[in-house]
């Protein structure tokens, strides 16, 4: 019962330090970009001299350094047209390194739009079967992820080679913190929804659970992980 009611208190506290939402997962203006990292700070940095980035939006395990190769989803001010920095990833994972072949392959972050038992939409028009996505979950709107993809010579058309999460983690005795009908929060930036979750049969989670998950990146409205699966450690009984 005490860890239950630490939880809580660390909850509020961090609700109260949260930073300003994420834009709507259906905005147009979102692009990817490759760049160097041309120069870095404590707390941010520059991608091609002209892309600011606050290092929180740096993703997975490798730092990111001066010199350095990072691909970025960005977002597009309508008006001003500068260039919002949502997610940066360092290319030097050696889990994404690219084999050469006879046509030139290129890295591009993605958020799903649709999907169903047997596609995954990037776009109204593009898809590519629920196979080729590694990291084995179901996908859902909103779900970032980094495709390796190439172009025909002398044509617009494009194959997908492979799909992965943008970021897959583990977080251990986190807190429920939310629940709304089939839907629910973690810790405060770790969305969930029971039509897109793995977990126990015979489990429902419930308000300041104690529960480990395994969440990907995504843009969920006010939070940007969503929880892929999940198992219960300490259950909250009224």
């Amino acid at each position: 019962m005490q860890r239950i009611l630490h939880r809580i208190l660390t909850f509020f506290r961090r609700r109260a330090e949260s930073e300003r939402p994420l834009k709507n997962r259906d905005n147009p203006k979102l692009k990817s970009l490759q760049g160097i990292v041309t120069h870095l700070c404590t707390n941010y940095g520059w991608i091609n001299e002209t892309v600011f980035f606050n290092t929180g939006v740096v993703c997975g395990n490798v730092p990111v350094n001066v010199g350095m190769s990072v691909i970025a989803l960005v977002e597009e001010d309508q008006t001003t047209h500068a260039l919002k920095t949502i997610k940066v990833k360092a290319m030097s994972d050696p889990i994404y390194g690219i084999e050469p072949s006879e046509f030139d392959k290129r890295l591009c972050i993605k958020c799903v739009t649709y999907a169903t038992p047997d596609s995954i939409y990037i776009s109204k028009e593009t898809f590519f079967p629920m196979q080729l996505l590694s990291g084995g979950f179901l996908p859902f709107k909103g779900d970032l992820l980094l495709v390796e993809y190439s172009l025909m010579p002398g044509t617009s058309n494009i194959t997908i080679h492979t799909v992965s999460p943008l970021n897959l983690q583990n977080m251990d005795e986190v807190c429920v913190t939310s629940i709304e009908g089939r839907t629910g929060v973690v810790e405060s930036n770790i969305y969930f929804t029971l039509d897109s979750l793995q977990k126990p049969t015979e489990y429902t989670p419930g308000l300041y659970d104690i529960v480990n998950v395994v969440a990907v990146d995504s843009i969920q409205p006010h939070c940007s992980w969503r929880a892929v699966s999940m198992i219960p450690v300490e259950t909250c009984v009224d």
